[in-house]
This record gives C-alpha cells, structure tokens and sequence, in this order.
C-alpha cells in the first residue's frame, strides 16, 4: 500500500468514527444528563458571538461558574452557542466559528451545571443567521421585491438539513447538553419568494402566481402557506434532534404564543418567549396568558436590564419581581436575561441580584407552579381576525395593541382575565361566567354564533369596540344613527366621571336595551347627552352588553380610572358572578386558580412607574395597605394562609363568602385556602 495513501485512509477512518461517535450514538442518559426536568427558575446568557471575538473563554474558568450556580441555584441555565451573527461560541465542527479560543467554555459550562445537577438549555439562533446566507447566498430567503434577505434563510433551502440540524445533533450528543431554545424564529419571518417555495405553493394549490401585495387575489392562501411551511420547518429540526437523543427538549422561541396563536400541532417540549421593552409587567400579563392554556410546559423570560434608543440600564429586584409575580401566577417557569461579556463569562457583579431573583422564585413555586386557573373572565384572542389583517410578517406581534389595552384595563379593575385564542374557545366557551370580545372587527362566523348561544344559554359577553359591535347591533337591541366616527375627540361620562377620548365612536340609538354612560357634547358650560357609550341587554337566559367606542389603544397611552371602570361596570351590571373580588387599591391584579386540593388567590402589587415612558429602571414599590379580598365557596374553609410566610390569617365565613383582609401586599402575596 502507498503510504501517503495508507496515512489518508487511516486519517478518514478516523475521521468517519469521529462523525459515528458524534451522529451515530445517543448519550448515556445515566452518566451525562441531568435528572432535573422543571424549567422553573432559570437563567439565560448570550452575547451572540462574532468573528471578531477571538478571546472567548479567557478569563472564564470552572471555579466562576462554580459560584455562580452554588450562589444562584436556579433550576435550569441557557447559555449562548450561537447566535444572530450566526458565529458559534464554541469550537463547532460544523458551523462558522472564529479563528481562536480561548477556552471551549460550552465544555467547562457542561461539566459545572452536571456536577450540579442543574440541566443546560442552548441559546441558538435559528432563521436568524447572517454568516450562513453570507457564505451560502442560494439559501436566503426571497423578498416580495425579488432581492435576497440578509438576514434571514429559506426554509426549502439548505440551511435546515445542511447546518440547523447538524450543529443541533453535535450539541445533543458531543456536548451532551439537555435542550434549546431556538432564537431569531417566528419574529424573523416574512413570505418568502424562492423558486421552489413558489413552486410548492402552485403545486400545492392550483394558485399560479405568488402574491405580492395583501391587496392581490390569493394573498392569504399565500401566508398561510408560508405558516405552514414554518411549522413543517420546526417539526422537522425538533423530529431530527430527538431521533438523535430522544430526551432532548426544545422549543422554538415565540412558537405558540401571542405571535402564533395557533394549536400546538408539532413536538415541541416546552413553550417559552423573552418579553423586552421597558413596560415588561403588562407584557408579561399579556404573554402569560397566551400562553397558560395551550396545553404545554411554558416559561417567560425577562430582559434583567431596560433598553431604549441604544441605552441600557439593569433593572432593580423588585422591578423584576413584579415581572416575576405576573408569569409565576399564571402557572408558569420564569427566567432571566443576563448579557454576557465578549469572553463569554457571565457578570459576577450581577450574582447577587439573581440570588434574590431565583429566591424570590422558588419561595413561590408550591402554591403557582403548574396551577390550574379558575376560568372567570375570557378575553378572545380571534385568529381568525388576526391572520386577515395586512402584514409583512407571518407570525408576529401586530394588531394586538386594541387586546392588550382591554386586558390592561380589566386587569387594573381588579378582574380575573384569561386569553383564549380561537382553538380554545369551543372547548372552554361554557366554563366562563363573562366573556369579552376585544374590538376584533371580524371573528370567525362559526365563533359568532356560537357566543350568542353562549349568551342565550345564559353567559354574559361584553362586545367592545366601535365596529366590533356594529356586528351585533340586532342582539345589543341598538340601531346606528349614522357611520363611524373616526379618530373623533368627544367627552365620555361615566357614574360620577367625565373624561375626554380622542378613538373612533359609533352612534347608535338604543331600541330595547339599558344605557350605561353617555357620549357627550358642551353646551355652552353645560354637557348634554348625544348617544349611549354602552348598553346591556337580557337575551335568552343571559345578558349582552356593547361598548360603542374603541378604547383599547387609546388606554395604552392614556390609562384613566374612568375608562377601567367601564369593564368592571358592566360585568356588575349584567349580574355576572365572578368567584373573587380585590379591593383596596386600584394598584392590584388578581389571579384564581387551584392546585394539590387548595385554592389560591395570587395578589399582585402593580404600584411603581412600569408604565411611565420616561422612567426605565425604579427600585421602590410601595407596599398596599388595607386590601380586602373575598372568595366564593360553598363551604366553610379550614384555614386560610398568606403565602410563601406560612402564616395564618384570620377571615369571615358569610353568605358562601370568604372575606379577608390582608395587612399588607409587597410585591406578590398569595392567600392559599384550604
């Protein structure tokens, strides 16, 4: 044999039992992962390495990490392996990643989370990858304008099977890593263009030409195409990685959340999202929410620091306690983002802040973690009217502004809200005593009619929204006088309030209904009556009330005592019997929900200027004093706790009423009865 041949036969062979050992085996479950499986408490790190960052790992060692666990103790750590540059943090046999290290610290982070027993989740960026399309231009996605993103990869190109999966099973399996959470997904989407996208969508559908526009014929055939092939897309890396090693669990960033309100249809284990923005407590109310009924493990992630206009200032513990309280009421994990240095070493000035965070956390997790809510009032996420309003994107955060601003209103009148999408609504319609359509212009006709059913059969449903309530204009015992109003400024009274709204309003003329606060006009230094704000009206067996204005994006940017009240008003009017009640302070959010046998009220502390535009960090929040709350139960309790102190409160057992009042709420109080 030529020994320059013998030499490169043995060099492949080598090299082909390299790949075997990598792709070709799973990993012993017993010696290499970790036994833990909730992800509760944890902590996310990431600073999306370059090509530029040759020193990672130099002033990183086991003994940092060592502290940082044995200090911290969260229950689960993500940490950066490759991120929007598309550069891998660690010596990658099979992306892009730079020309030296340091240290191969995703080698030293997976000896120090198994010696202590705490499982290692990879930040990896997925449709996000730069250096991909850079040195593979056939696999970017095609603009509407036919140019090629630059950004972005298509999903029938060659970056799935070519570099996503590969890379996936060499973290799997020579790292031995137990999970990932895939970035730069769903939020990086648009249509894509390519030939054999086009190609499979004519072949798919008959349908010749690709729109370009939303204004061309077949559009929305054309991005719910593209969703598909988006949700093909992930089945198939999450499919890949568990043939791979079936005890690996992942999740696509975002997927099945506020940006993808669909039913969870593919194998992912576990949902999750990162909520950023400076007003993150009502983000992560909203958030929680979408995602506490879909059927899966769930976490939300908060940003440890407030970013704006290119500035960054970390967030206070209590700030992002209050994030914390309104994620782990909901039944939900919550983790932290904590940047990296471009060595790749996490912080240690920040250790003590993620003690007090993680604390906080599992002081907790007993009395929410995994809970079950009490269905009492269910605001209607419409997919339907979602994916038929104009936008770039597939799946995304548009149109939701109207939603959230009912959801925020209601939650500053003390109300129990849930969100329930369009896949949820005909399992769960009768388990709520009061449900609300959110200004949706157009709900899927099927869900129509089946909420005046709900109605006649005895629910109560509030229709709010200028033209959202033009739809049920028979029911509502209403007539129009006239077109919308739109973009008008008039005066709004209300009980004792009078206010001014600049939203669209829509007149009409009550036929057979009640009139609860009026759109007004000035005369001379008088206010006079021009046409009802909103009505209720009996139907069947249950009540249907409108709210003739929009008011959802106008509360955003001018909250008002007055507006709230509206909510809570008309849910007291139609005689809707909710099973809690806070009062006390107008700073409180209250969930119900259940769990081990016992019934819990999680009362949340919504003081501080988290919604103040001009303010980014705040370390104080005011304690509530005086607050009362009140439980419906057909009998008498065994005793009722505040928790996590363990202590028991006295209470008032009258009328199938348990009254409580409670000394003092801090961030996040939690009445446990039994």
């Amino acid at each position: 044999m030529n020994p320059t041949f013998g030499k490169v036969f043995q060099g492949a062979f080598i090299y082909c039992l390299g790949i075997l050992a990598v792709y070709g085996q799973q990993p012993n479950r017993t010696l290499s992962k970790t036994i833990a499986n909730d992800r509760f408490a944890g902590l996310h790190f990431d600073f999306h390495a370059t090509l530029e960052d040759t020193l990672i790992g130099r002033t990183f060692t086991y003994g940092l990490i060592d502290t940082l666990l044995s200090e911290v103790k969260p229950d689960f750590i993500q940490v950066d392996c490759k991120g929007h540059p598309g550069i891998a943090s660690y010596p990658t046999e099979v992306g892009s990643a730079p020309a030296r290290f340091e240290k191969d610290i995703l080698k030293i982070w997976r000896e120090v989370t198994r010696k202590h027993g705490i499982p290692l989740y990879m930040h990896y960026s997925g449709v996000c990858d730069y250096r991909a399309i850079q040195l593979h231009p056939e696999w970017a996605r095609i603009n509407s304008d036919s140019s090629r993103n630059g950004a972005a990869v298509s999903l029938l190109g060659g970056y799935p099977r070519e570099l996503l999966e590969p890379q996936l099973r060499e973290l799997a399996i020579k790292y031995e890593v137990d999970g990932a959470w895939i970035d730069g997904d769903c939020w990086m989407l648009g249509p894509d263009y390519s030939p054999s996208v086009i190609s499979a969508f004519t072949r798919e559908t008959g349908i010749a030409l690709a729109p370009r526009q939303h204004t061309d014929p077949h559009y929305f055939e054309w991005m719910e195409f593209n969703r598909k092939l988006f949700r093909n897309y992930i089945a198939d890396y999450v499919n890949a990685v568990h043939r791979a090693d079936p005890g690996f669990k992942i999740t696509s960033n975002w997927s099945f959340s506020s940006m993808m309100p669909e039913k969870v249809d593919i194998p992912v284990d576990f949902l999750s999202g990162d909520v950023a923005g400076v007003n993150s407590l009502y983000s992560s109310a909203f958030e929680s929410r979408c995602l506490a009924l879909q059927g899966k493990p769930w976490d939300l992630m908060s940003w440890s620091f407030a970013w704006k206009k290119n500035l960054k200032a970390t967030k206070s513990v209590v700030q992002l306690q209050q994030e914390a309280a309104e994620v782990l009421a909901m039944g939900g994990g919550f983790q932290t983002y904590w940047q990296q240095n471009r060595d790749g070493t996490p912080e240690p000035y920040q250790f003590e802040k993620m003690t007090e965070l993680i604390r906080f956390t599992k002081e907790r997790k007993a009395f929410c973690y995994e809970g079950t809510i009490v269905p009492q009032v269910g605001l209607l996420y419409s997919t339907y009217a979602w994916k038929r309003i104009p936008t770039p994107g597939l799946y995304s955060g548009h149109s939701q502004g109207a939603m959230k601003g009912i959801l925020n209103m209601m939650l500053d009148a003390q109300l129990p809200v849930e969100i329930l999408m369009d896949h949820q609504l005909s399992e769960r319609i009768d388990n709520y005593p009061v449900l609300v359509i959110p200004e949706w212009e157009g709900i899927d006709p099927e869900h129509e009619k089946m909420l005046i059913d709900y109605v006649k059969n005895g629910g109560h449903l509030i229709v709010a929204g200028a033209k959202a309530a033009g739809r049920f204009t028979k029911e509502l015992g209403v007539e129009p006088t006239g077109a919308v109003q739109t973009d008008t400024a008039f005066y709004a009274g209300f009980g004792k309030e009078i206010f001014s709204l600049k939203t669209n309003f829509n007149p009409v003329r009550v036929v057979d209904a009640k009139e609860i606060g009026q759109q007004l006009y000035a005369d001379g230094w008088r206010f006079k009556a021009d046409a009802p704000l909103t009505t209720v009206r009996s139907l069947g067996k249950g009540k249907i009330a409108g709210v003739y204005m929009d008011m959802g994006n106008f509360y955003n940017t001018h909250k008002n005592y007055g507006i709230s009240a509206i909510m809570k008003t008309l849910i007291s009017e139609m005689g809707s019997a909710l099973i809690s009640n806070a009062e006390g302070s107008d700073n409180i959010h209250q969930v119900l929900s259940r769990k081990n046998g016992k019934t819990y009220l999680h009362l949340i502390n919504t003081s501080g200027p988290h919604d103040n535009p001009n303010v980014m960090v705040y370390d104080e929040v005011p304690s509530l004093k005086g607050v009362t709350a009140t439980i419906h139960s057909s009998s008498r309790p065994k005793q009722v706790k505040l928790q996590p102190e363990n202590k028991a409160i006295p209470f008032t057992f009258k009328h199938n009423r348990i009254t409580v009042n409670i000394p003092n709420v801090h961030v996040y109080t939690i009445l446990e009865i039994d």
